[in-house]
């Protein structure tokens, strides 16, 4: 999404429009701001203010009157990265719509889209703002823990970087698994902070043995630790070629291995390493090879000679992808 550009005094402002460009003191803010926004006490157009407010180092208590309040909440509704706007039936009312119109649906308030005839009704849908939470990057570069009053400790993060349509990331295979199994399990993201901020080679015993110590992190820490690693997931299985791994059917018996953990130590049987060897594996590498099984055991069975709504059936893949990879 583009930056917001703004002249004051002759002066050009460029006001970031996009997680990737959020300063990580701005982050770990909007944390909080979201968990108070879910608990009921923050409205989206107050989280929008709070948050350009903080990327532009504004008091917002030192802002007075009506003109300026305007421009205030003006300024913020352009700030498009954060929402998306959910409209009732998957959408049904957007279908028809052009890119365009359909790009402004998403991201503004229906109600500043009057004046535009195709979109005008869409003021008297329900509707709901949805925490737009797909992105690569590491916003959380570093957590610190107070062990006594004048001794801390500090964690590095993981890399997660994109550029050049590449991404790269330095966890492990077992790390990425044993932390995504938490993600939806607040009371447990103390562990899933000690297993994201574990150094390389990731040790799984460390983890669990020192999540105690993750606990000292603060409430917004531990959300904003959570939603940047919720965005990286929903990333890789949104916006790169591993989207297939997320295809597979639930609650259908399948040919192929689709359980993460059960996957990783697969690769054993196949000749990449012992368990020890294949759990540090690097991500990227593990869903490159699970990717690849993947797509080798839908042509094996293609092979030999079974139809496509049988390959289906036995993978738990959707025809169409199945017609896709054959």
């Amino acid at each position: 999404m583009e930056d917001i550009r703004l002249m004051y005094k002759n002066e050009e402002i460029v006001i970031p429009n996009s997680w990737e460009k959020l300063k990580p003191e701005a982050f770990l803010k909007l944390a909080g701001y979201v968990a108070q926004m879910e608990a009921g006490n923050v409205s989206v157009g107050e989280l929008r203010i709070r948050l350009l407010c903080d990327i532009m180092g504004w008091d917002v208590r030192k802002l007075k009157g009506e003109d300026t309040i305007e421009n205030l909440i003006t300024i913020s509704e352009q700030l498009t990265f954060l929402f998306k706007i959910v409209y009732p039936d998957d959408d049904a009312a957007l279908q028809e719509l052009s890119n365009q119109d359909y790009r402004l649906a998403k991201r503004t308030d229906p109600y500043r889209l009057q004046h535009i005839p195709a979109l005008a009704h869409l003021k008297d849908l329900e509707y709901k703002y949805q925490l737009d939470l797909c992105y690569f990057a590491q916003l959380v570069p570093k957590v610190s823990i107070r062990l006594r009053k004048n001794y801390k400790i500090h964690f590095a993060g993981y890399r997660a970087v994109m550029g050049d349509g590449m991404i790269s990331c330095s966890l492990s295979a077992l790390q990425y698994i044993e932390a995504r199994q938490l993600l939806d399990k607040p009371d447990s993201w103390p562990l899933m902070a000690a297993i994201l901020y574990y150094p390389a080679p990731y040790d799984s015993q460390w983890a669990q043995k020192n999540a105690v110590m993750f606990r000292a992190l603060s409430a917004d820490t531990l959300k904003a630790i959570a939603m940047n690693f919720m965005a990286i997931n929903t990333f890789i299985y949104t916006k790169t070629e591993f989207s297939l791994l997320s295809k597979f059917e639930p609650g259908k018996a399948k040919d192929i291995t689709t359980d993460m953990s059960d996957a990783l130590y697969d690769l054993c049987n196949d000749g990449l390493g012992n368990a020890n060897e294949v759990e540090q594996l690097n991500l990227m590498t593990y869903l490159k090879v699970l990717r690849k099984k993947t797509i080798d055991g839908v042509r094996q069975l293609h092979g030999t000679g079974m139809d496509l709504a049988k390959i289906a059936n036995e993978t738990g893949l959707p025809p169409e992808i199945i017609t896709k990879i054959v």
